[in-house]
């Protein structure tokens, strides 16, 4: 079953972050990948999600304003493996992580492969 793990976190958090500590939550995201692979969790998509233009305004992006900025579309057998994959997620500590079963048709593993 495909899951989308949605974060969220204060635009806020980001903005305050000097290079090394971006590098570092990239770094850690990306160990946070390799983990899903190597367990066996088909990736379907991840992304860092760009902020839109109206988030500049203070009431979109102010203390306090949790606004989606990333997620993960994981294929796992149960709600219950997602659930524990959000968990061991790497998030910032205004950061969360919202669960969402994908209600679209199941796709074939074969045909979501991309071309080799």
């Amino acid at each position: 079953m495909e899951f989308a793990l949605l974060v969220f976190g204060q635009e806020t958090d980001w903005d305050r972050m000097t290079p090394q500590e971006r590098e570092e939550r990239f770094t850690a995201n990306r160990a946070y990948g390799r983990a899903m692979t190597e367990a066996g969790v088909r990736i379907v998509y991840g992304a860092r999600l760009a902020r839109p233009a109206c988030a500049e305004h203070e009431e979109r992006a102010g203390e306090g304003v949790r606004e989606v900025g990333g997620l993960w579309i994981i294929d796992v057998p149960s709600e219950e493996e997602a659930l524990s994959w959000a968990r061991a997620m790497p998030l910032s500590d205004s950061g969360r992580v919202e669960v969402r079963r994908c209600d679209g048709p199941p796709r074939d593993r074969e045909s979501a492969r991309p071309p080799a």
